[in-house]
């Protein structure tokens, strides 16, 4: 599993630098083991809650939607499996296509060893030459697929033979295994058929040929996608569960209608305000950590409203944040300060928390030219302070962050329109620019580099700057810090360009979310933790 990749989340769910170190011969650490009430055994099935269908299987077409990502990776297999240890050190890797891999002397050339047992769900083996052509397919810009600047330093891949490939990098840098990780392999025998420049639009459903623990059984689109167990998967008699079906329930209150009804067995994301109704159930286990989730109000940064950096940061002062995350969040939350999370090696302490000051905002608008009206809602040239506040119409609780952030802006004389969204509109309207602002939250990636979200969007490049933020100098400084190889360097570099993303206020951050996952408890053998709700499911097995 990869997490380096910023994921969007529609509902509440829910890479740090190793310096030079990191760029020597590397030992497969490990994944920790959970410990199961029951003997393992096989068979069964479990059913989860998901919000929204996928819109694709493969991960090169996809948007980055948090949960279609979980079942790609169920479906498709990486060199590694990142493990959930980046909060104090670089995060540690544990082997999955790879068996083992080493550096270079001179950390210039990075040589993984695979599996010779593994195959695709067809029968055909997967080979050197399936990773050589991910990585031609990951760097295309026909395909342009999210996340292809994780690639930019490696310059080519070698097959050495069926079951060694050779990553050969421009430079050394603190990333470069997990740029090599990143993303899943796919079939070259299979997929290599369909010509690059139809990949956008190419329904690879028809021609689904995977490597991973399961397999697609069906997918009745709107309604079920259901997974079996692979039988030639190489880690036998792993995965124990025959299936896994994942429901499509477009909204959080019938997700738990149907857990407690037994219909359902994991609810991936519980709304705080049900955690202890989830906790008294003796049928059911609640599993809560920090998450790597956070969320924000989105300013198009484009539009005249929000063009003003003293306007952004007289929007902040003037939301009553604490207020709102003790409210909607109930303690299962804090609050966010900057744009690396406060979890991660990188975080830099010295930030300062914004507080809850309407004068201040006030003076800060008044300074940008806003007067009041006689209606009492502010204007400058005729225009008046309103806009429309957008939010995903399955998320219960960016509706209750709406109606607050309203009320708290309308004291200062700004109108706010809350207007509920279908998510996948949200998605289109958030990648063409048709918004105001967006309650928006981001699932954060464990690589720290900071390029895709807050650099100047490139017409040339996929970008997650959907809010069309721009620094000069924050752009330099990414720069620099993303090739820096030294990590304690790299550190100075981005508690500067934290300080100046803060100071501009290109979003309003909001909270940083613990992840409460609800489970039936014939569940065993189920480590959910920061790294996914599904990070050990081979392991998982129905216990009667």
């Amino acid at each position: 599993m990869t997490a380096q990749r910023r994921r969007f989340v529609a509902v509440l769910a829910l890479a740090v630098a190793p310096g030079i170190a990191a760029c020597q011969q590397r030992t497969p650490a490990a994944p920790p083991a959970a410990a199961p009430s029951a003997a393992p055994r096989q068979g069964g099935q479990i059913v989860a809650a998901t919000l929204a269908d996928v819109s694709t299987l493969n991960e090169y077409q996809s948007s980055g939607e948090a949960g279609e990502a979980e079942v790609i990776d169920l479906l498709f297999p990486s060199l590694m499996v990142e493990q959930p240890d980046y909060q104090l050190h670089p995060p540690s890797f544990a082997p999955r296509l790879a068996t083992s891999w080493a550096f270079s002397a001179d950390n210039r050339d990075l040589t993984f060893h695979l599996r010779p047992d593994a195959r695709w769900s067809d029968g055909e083996p997967i080979t050197a030459e399936d990773v050589r052509f991910t990585f031609q397919v990951q760097k295309d810009p026909r395909i342009g697929s999210l996340g292809m600047e994780i690639k930019d330093f490696i310059k080519d891949v070698e097959v050495v033979d069926p079951h060694t490939v050779c990553f050969h990098f421009t430079r050394v840098y603190p990333y470069q295994l997990m740029d090599a990780n990143d993303g899943h392999i796919v079939p070259e025998h299979a997929w290599g058929k369909i010509p690059l420049d139809r990949w956008r639009t190419a329904d690879f459903e028809k021609v689904l040929v995977t490597g991973g623990p399961f397999r697609l059984a069906s997918h009745t689109p709107q309604q079920t996608i259901v997974l079996q167990r692979d039988p030639t998967y190489w880690n036998a008699p792993k995965p124990y569960l025959d299936r896994l079906v994942f429901r499509v329930i477009p909204d959080m209150t019938s997700q738990l209608a149907q857990l407690f009804a037994g219909d359902v067995d994991l609810v991936p994301s519980v709304a705080p305000q049900e955690a202890d109704r989830v906790a008294a159930d003796p049928r059911l286990r609640l599993i809560e950590y920090p998450s790597r989730l956070w969320g924000l109000v989105a300013w198009n940064n484009r539009r005249a409203l929000f063009a003003d950096r003293r306007v952004r940061r007289a929007l902040t002062l003037g939301i009553n944040r604490k207020a709102l995350v003790d409210t909607v969040f109930r303690g299962h939350a804090k609050l966010a300060t900057g744009p690396i999370l406060s979890s991660m090696w990188a975080f830099d302490l010295s930030l300062p928390q914004l507080p809850y000051d309407q004068a201040q905002a006030a003076a800060l608008l008044a300074e940008a030219g806003w007067r009041r009206n006689p209606d009492g809602v502010l204007a400058r040239d005729g225009q008046r302070f309103a806009f429309d506040l957008l939010y995903p119409a399955a998320n219960t609780l960016r509706r209750e962050m709406a109606i607050l952030i309203q009320a708290d802006l309308a004291r200062l004389g700004i109108k706010v329109r809350p207007v509920q969204v279908e998510f996948t509109s949200l998605i289109s309207r958030s990648e063409t620019g048709d918004f105001d602002a967006i309650l928006w939250a981001w699932e954060e990636a464990t690589k720290i580099d900071l390029t895709s979200t807050w650099s100047t969007p490139s017409p040339t490049q996929g970008s997650n700057n959907f809010i069309g933020y721009s620094n000069p100098e924050v752009d330099r400084l990414i720069a620099v810090a993303r090739e820096e190889p030294d990590y304690t360097r790299a550190k100075v570099l981005l508690d500067r360009i934290q300080e100046l993303i803060v100071a501009d206020q290109p979003v309003t951050f909001l909270y940083e979310a613990n992840r409460l996952v609800a489970v039936s408890r014939h569940l065993g053998g189920a480590d959910i933790n920061a790294a996914g709700v599904f990070f050990n499911v081979d392991d998982w097995y129905w216990k009667p």
